[in-house]
């Protein structure tokens, strides 16, 4: 089983076991690099010049507008690419901050382009990747212009919270803030809704987490 250890000594890591043997093989090509916890990986309009496949910790990837609000488009871990929006020699189109510490695999564009040629395999991976994130993306897209902030509250605790002793809870990662951002709302429309949950026994906040004590209801 192929592995890969970072420069300051981490252990190794059984890629098969974190991603599909295409993308496996691609990270062996790229240098190990690591990345601090809020460090920013990727800026948005930054000409990129490697893709890198995500091995431990978690990412965020968001844009912002010219007034600096963010939107993020989604959280990601393990067996993740990122980076190929300057693969055309174009920007980077989103950034992406580090959730949390990161090891990743760098790999240049030039030796990504190489691989894609010799393995027609790896290249339609690599579509399929880039198919399912425009569809997440559009899907994200089409909720913040029908839906309002509370149903794409509901739709966030039914695909990103973690069921713990059969308890749905968003973990530390999920701020107040961070919440916010990831539903295109104000910091005070989001804390005047988890007020009005909270009086109604449908979810418990503190120490850093929220947590679903009951399904939340369709309409608020």
């Amino acid at each position: 089983m192929k592995t890969m250890t970072s420069p300051s000594g981490l252990p190794s890591l059984p890629l098969e076991e974190i991603c599909s043997a295409s993308i496996a093989a691609l990270a062996q090509l790229g240098t190990p690099c690591e990345f601090a916890r809020k460090s920013l990986v990727i800026k948005e309009g930054e000409v990129g010049e490697a893709l890198f496949v995500l091995l431990s910790g978690r990412i965020r990837i968001f844009a912002q507008d010219p007034d600096g609000h963010r939107f993020v488009i989604g959280s990601y871990g393990p067996g993740t690419l990122f980076g190929e929006g300057s693969l055309d020699g174009g920007p980077r189109t989103a950034s992406v901050e580090a959730m949390s510490r990161l090891l990743c695999s760098a790999v240049p564009y030039a030796v990504l382009k190489a691989n894609m040629a010799d393995h027609p395999a790896f290249a339609m991976t690599l579509m399929m990747e880039l198919i399912v994130r425009s569809r997440m993306t559009a899907r994200r897209m089409k909720s913040l212009a029908l839906d309002s902030v509370y149903q794409r509250l509901r739709a966030l605790v039914d695909s990103e919270a973690d069921e713990r002793n059969g308890v749905k809870v968003l973990g530390p990662d999920w701020s107040q803030q961070e919440i916010a951002d990831r539903l295109g709302a104000s910091r005070d429309m989001l804390t005047r809704i988890f007020r009005e949950l909270v009086k109604g026994g449908y979810i418990e906040v503190g120490r850093g987490l929220t947590r679903v004590i009951k399904p939340l209801p369709k309409a608020w």
